[in-house]
């Protein structure tokens, strides 16, 4: 075996084939006095997936069943010979995006000359660092820890939205992925029968929930080698839940919990960041006791006295209730969820209203809309207040 310093982070590697490298994986030994285990493409780091070294990979030319990690962080990638080619100066490839014709018919063409004499089968090896650091300071880092993040949004991706009306077919809601430094994630939505694990990174995902039979939800992306169940399965199940909290007087939803967890570079169950859980609000349009309500109030986002006398005027959509102003339900202006009609800022019921102080016109009423926690974002009347 060779050995090579990375110039960087001054790690050393003992080279060796990816037959020998595979071979001690399977036999349970070590490389470079690290045990092997062969991993999946999940275990790939974020240098390749998305970092500075993801301009020219792709993940589909890796032979994804021999992928090795060592225990000290070292991720050995493996390719047909015809496969890295490809990857490297084929019609898709970086190169032959980035230069001009001519400078890429004498780039490939030098490229190919170099390896024209290795079989195309033969298994090419790229040996990736998790958690990457240059030791030459600061500035040469280039992968931190984890972080989830991610917003719901409309199918079409243009507006927050964290609720519906289920006509018959079911809603879908996009989920952007804003986490950074991830390299895989997983889902679970309502009550867990089956977690969605997206091997790669997927910066957006779309979700179908209903509000009928058994309020099933499932994925319905389009197919994707690394992501799992397949589109269409069913992965979890909402709560009937009545707004008054005793029964459906006032209405009822499909409540759904969307749980998240993004994992990064060397994660085996522990290296990972939970995104903030959020409930999804389904509706049910064929409710015997089902109608969409509104009333306009006078709006302030943070002063009541200022409500009373704004010239600003919004109008709250809701489930038809009976208690409250204009047709909502507000119960015990309770913050616990529910007893108080979830609020939205379309007859669609798929926004949210907005936050702050609402005056009924005409009266010296003031109420507080907002969220009942960080987990319930459709916001609801909390309190009532009388200037």
């Amino acid at each position: 075996m060779s050995i090579q310093k990375d110039k960087k982070s001054g790690k050393e590697f003992k080279l060796a084939s990816h037959t020998n490298i595979s071979a001690s994986a399977a036999a349970g030994g070590t490389i470079n006095g690290k045990i092997a285990r062969f991993v999946g493409v999940d275990k790939i780091p974020y240098r390749l997936k998305q970092g500075d070294q993801s301009f020219y990979f792709d993940i589909t030319k890796v032979e994804t069943g021999s992928i090795v990690r060592t225990d000290d962080g070292i991720v050995y990638v493996p390719y047909k010979k015809k496969n890295f080619q490809d990857m490297m100066i084929g019609d898709t490839s970086d190169a032959k995006s980035r230069f001009s014709d001519t400078a890429y018919q004498q780039i490939s063409a030098a490229f190919a000359s170099k390896i024209s004499n290795v079989d195309d089968n033969l298994l090419f090896t790229q040996i990736v660092e998790e958690f990457y650091t240059s030791s030459l300071g600061p500035s040469g880092s280039f992968v931190g820890a984890v972080t989830a993040s991610y917003e719901l949004r409309t199918a079409n991706g243009v507006t927050q939205s964290y609720s519906g009306i289920d006509e018959g077919n079911g809603i879908d809601f996009l989920i952007e992925n804003n986490s950074t430094f991830s390299t895989h994630t997983i889902f679970q939505v309502g009550l867990p029968l089956n977690e969605v694990t997206q091997s790669v990174f997927l910066t957006s995902s779309l979700i179908h929930l209903h509000h009928r039979g058994s309020n099933t939800a499932s994925f319905t992306s389009t197919n994707n080698t690394f992501s799992t169940p397949v589109s269409g399965t069913i992965i979890g199940t909402g709560i009937v839940t009545n707004i008054n909290n005793s029964n459906d007087d006032q209405g009822i939803y499909a409540s759904y919990a969307l749980k998240i967890k993004m994992a990064g570079d060397a994660d085996s169950g522990s290296l990972y960041s939970f995104a903030q859980s959020r409930e999804i609000i389904i509706y049910n349009s064929s409710h015997a006791s089902f109608s969409v309500s509104s009333g306009s109030f006078q709006y302030h986002p943070s002063s009541r006295h200022t409500a009373t006398g704004s010239g600003v005027f919004k109008t709250l959509f809701y489930h038809t209730g009976t208690a409250g102003p204009s047709g909502s339900y507000t119960g015990s202006l309770s913050t616990s969820n529910p007893l108080s009609s979830p609020l939205h800022g379309d007859a669609a019921l798929r926004t949210t209203a907005s936050y702050g102080f609402y005056n009924t016109p005409g009266t010296t009423e003031v109420y507080t809309v907002n969220s009942s926690s960080i987990f319930n974002l459709t916001p609801r009347f909390v309190t009532k207040s009388i200037l």
